[in-house]
């Protein structure tokens, strides 16, 4: 995978802060305000490595986004953490392939830990799938 992570939320203060938390981190960071751009970009040629989604965007939800995602077959494999005030919707997003669920309001230092260990286990998976 190519190494940044996007951030999909509609609200500009919401991104602004999560690219600068990342960042801050080491991380590259990409930030779309829409559930299409977010489609775009994970069905380029250079596809994120990590999404963070939001749930509540006007003209797609995150639970649209994702289930877009499940089928294509190349933006399919890329882990998604939700973001979500919405608990509820925790089971739905998981059956769609959510590998996080983060209620907001978020607590930054769990945000960075989830985004190691998600960034890790995708690593590891990619490792076995070059070796099988």
């Amino acid at each position: 995978m190519s190494g940044y992570i996007l951030v999909v939320d509609d609200q500009y203060g919401v991104r602004l802060l999560l690219h600068t938390v990342l960042e801050e981190s080491s991380y590259n960071v990409k930030t779309v305000a829409s559930g299409a751009e977010c489609l775009s970009l994970a069905m380029s040629f250079n596809p994120p490595s990590l999404i963070l989604l939001d749930q509540r965007m006007p003209t797609m939800t995150g639970l649209q986004v994702l289930s877009m995602l499940g089928e294509d077959c190349q933006a399919k494999n890329i882990p998604v953490i939700m973001i979500s005030a919405e608990s509820d919707i925790e089971e739905v997003a998981r059956s769609l392939g959510v590998k996080d669920f983060l209620s907001k309001p978020m607590d930054l230092n769990v945000l960075l830990k989830t985004v190691e260990d998600t960034l890790a286990r995708a690593k590891l998976k990619q490792s076995d799938v070059g070796r099988g």
